[in-house]
């Protein structure tokens, strides 16, 4: 059950440069300050413009984490729309929208600075509302859905396991350690989980899922305890559960989390904003091109190679081959690619699609 708990809402003096030529009807905003169990009335004129409580993140950029593209001409090939496909996630690799060159970052910041939860007893119900120009923008299971396909394959209504869960329930659950087991390599998942002791194709699910499923900020070393139940089921294809829950709930984590220092689904949040028409023409945004995921500069720790018939992924002792989708068939009596001896195979049986090898 979510609480319409908030803190307090700021206010910036003077009006804003775009007063409306009829004054919209000011309206009430229920809030409390972190120190303090009182709940207090505050009325806010739409027309002023509130604040990311930590202050404008303009001068942030990494505040922001704006989704990605995944092409499937790159990481088709290595199982990632397979997989979000059998969750029913598939529209989490799209871009959303069209415009992929403006960045609406004061309107989303108002968004989030005037962001309310509504009270709810299943994860459809749950619905996160904030104000843009006047205009209540709601991030809901319909107005998500109108967006895109989002949860293409039924899913379960419920929530999304905590650990505690996972610990004390496990009849209802994969168990903690079988989810471990199948994540990381064998013999590193005691202690800190590190991320580079993920299997690789974990990685690769692990990279896509903090930009566009889970969007995070944070150090490039350890995985979080939430990615895990996140990963499995990727990786396995169930237990399914809504992927618009996973975003609501990633959204109001955030907006309560101290510091507020990140704002999440970048372009999800730019889409609500359209379809509520809370972006006017006098919104221009900042002039910035979405860049695509690109599986050749994917950052440290990895490389990309391609032979005649494979793509090939290496990462941190790791080796993926991936047979080309256009590879030609080999000839009677021709051998496929050689392999060293000196390798063994780990993570995946072999299969004519994929090959994962470890060095």
């Amino acid at each position: 059950m979510c609480r319409n708990m908030g803190r307090k809402v700021k206010e910036i003096a003077g009006s804003s440069s775009k007063q409306a030529e009829t004054q919209p009807k000011k309206w009430r905003y229920l809030g409390r300050d972190d120190d303090s169990d009182e709940v207090e009335e505050i009325e806010l004129d739409p027309t002023d413009k509130s604040v990311w409580e930590a202050g404008p993140l303009d001068d942030k950029a990494a505040a922001f984490i704006c989704e990605r593209e995944v092409r499937e001409v790159e990481f088709g090939p290595f199982n990632v729309f397979a997989r979000l496909c059998a969750l029913g996630w598939e529209a989490a690799l799209s871009c959303y929208d069209k415009d992929n060159k403006n960045l609406f970052k004061d309107e989303i910041q108002e968004w989030m600075a005037t962001l309310k939860c509504n009270e709810y007893s299943k994860p459809s119900q749950m619905k996160l509302t904030g104000t843009v120009n006047g205009i209540d923008v709601g991030m809901s299971f319909d107005t998500l859905r109108k967006l895109e396909k989002y949860d293409s394959l039924p899913a379960r209504d419920y929530t999304i396991p905590s650990l505690d869960d996972l610990l004390l329930k496990p009849e209802a659950n994969p168990r903690w350690n079988d989810m471990l087991e199948a994540l990381f390599l064998p013999g590193t998942f005691h202690g800190t989980l590190y991320r580079r002791n993920l299997k690789i194709e974990v990685k690769l699910l692990l990279m896509i899922c903090i930009y566009n499923v889970i969007p995070r900020r944070g150090d490039n070393q350890e995985v979080r305890f939430p990615e895990v139940p996140i990963l499995y089921p990727l990786l396995h294809g169930s237990p399914r559960f809504p992927f618009r829950y996973l975003v609501m709930n990633n959204v109001w984590i955030c907006w309560n989390k101290v510091g507020r220092n990140i704002i999440p689904y970048f372009r999800i949040i730019t889409g609500l904003l359209k379809l509520f028409k809370a972006i006017t023409s006098e919104d221009k945004g900042a002039a910035k091109r979405h860049k695509p995921f690109d599986i050749r500069r994917m950052g440290v720790g990895w490389t990309y190679d391609e032979s005649e018939r494979y793509h090939k992924l290496k990462s941190e002792g790791q080796r993926w081959h991936a047979l080309k989708v256009d590879a030609r068939a080999l000839l009677p009596g021709e051998e496929d690619e050689p392999e060293s001896k000196a390798e063994t195979r780990v993570g995946m049986k072999t299969t004519p699609m994929n090959r994962m090898v470890a060095t």
